[in-house]
């Protein structure tokens, strides 16, 4: 799957595309990770992926590029992070009822 943004979204966008891929499993786990982080089970959730690594704290998720490309990062409040994994989970659901 191919999504686009425009910066500092593409950060997003990719993240979204390559590590949650198509996968509403993924995007599952995710919300449940984040719902653990939020109500502080757990203080912070670090994890690499194929292309991408995430850092997420109570208050904030960041996005890191594993190629180390300048300007490739984004760091956004939790909540905001939490909402696109939930609309990404909703477009997948839609794109499949298609």
């Amino acid at each position: 799957m191919v999504v686009r943004g425009l910066p500092p979204d593409d950060v997003l966008a990719d993240y979204l595309a390559q590590e949650l891929r198509s996968d509403p499993a993924r995007a599952e786990h995710m919300l449940r990770v984040l719902k653990a982080v939020r109500r502080g089970n757990r203080e912070r959730w670090d994890v690499n992926g194929d292309a991408w690594s995430l850092e997420l704290s109570q208050a904030r998720a960041s996005i890191h590029s594993e190629e180390a490309i300048p300007g490739r990062s984004l760091d956004m409040p939790l909540e905001e992070f939490e909402e696109a994994v939930r609309s990404w989970l909703a477009f997948m659901e839609l794109s499949r009822a298609h």
